[in-house]
């Protein structure tokens, strides 16, 4: 019995001895299959903060992050391209690259956001403008309907959005254009049509990832 119970405790190390092996040589697998695999670009970037989480959302699996020298861009929706949502954050308050200093190319980056932040708060004003000639000239019927008009909106912290969708009809990609902290171009596009693909519909698609993002975390 003695015996038995000496070669059944063998046994049972020999067991887990082979079982911790295999544990190693998986480990060693994940390991190298973790550096085979891209680095996220995103990851201790200033902007991650912000971005919503890599995660299925309202529908809309997640597929891929990206994010540059002073901007970020998400993306949601099926491999096969057949439902898609992109977002994009751009900081256009971000200092030019240390080493170009005061350079030419500084000069030029700097006069770019600026551009580029001037142009957002122009089209915002242009689109809340629209909506309202429409509503009060009775036009909303050239747009396809009110629905189809430029829904003005705003963050919980209060930054302006507008929502624009293709007229009645017409193919093409709707998309939300937002100015947060008067520093952050926020963008928002997707050719997808959910409930007709209408203005008020694209709000409805495009304000909750809004609300998924952590905006207030922003300096």
């Amino acid at each position: 019995m003695k015996r038995s119970l000496i070669l059944l405790s063998a046994l049972m190390i020999g067991a887990t001895l082979h079982g911790c092996g295999g544990g190693d040589d998986k480990t060693k697998t994940e390991k190298a299959a973790a550096a085979a695999a891209p680095a996220d670009s995103c990851t201790g970037h200033p902007l991650e903060k912000a971005l919503p989480p890599m995660a299925t959302l309202y529908g809309y699996p997640y597929l891929s992050r990206k994010c540059g020298y002073n901007d970020a861009s998400v993306v949601y929706g099926k491999a096969d391209g057949s439902q898609r949502l992109e977002i994009s954050l751009i900081d256009t308050g971000m200092p030019a690259p240390a080493q170009d200093g005061n350079s030419d190319a500084a000069i030029a980056y700097r006069g770019a956001q600026d551009k580029l932040r001037e142009m957002t708060h122009s089209s915002l004003t242009l689109l809340n403008s629209t909506r309202e000639a429409a509503l009060k000239n009775g036009t909303a019927d050239k747009f396809g309907g009110e629905d189809y008009l430029p829904v003005i909106d705003t963050t919980r912290m209060g930054d302006p959005l507008a929502i624009v969708a293709p007229a009645k009809g017409e193919s093409g990609v709707s998309t939300l254009t937002g100015l947060i902290k008067s520093r952050y171009v926020l963008s928002i596009s997707s050719a997808d049509k959910p409930n007709g693909g209408n203005a008020q519909a694209m709000r409805q698609l495009f304000v909750p990832f809004v609300e998924q993002m952590k905006l207030t975390a922003l300096p």
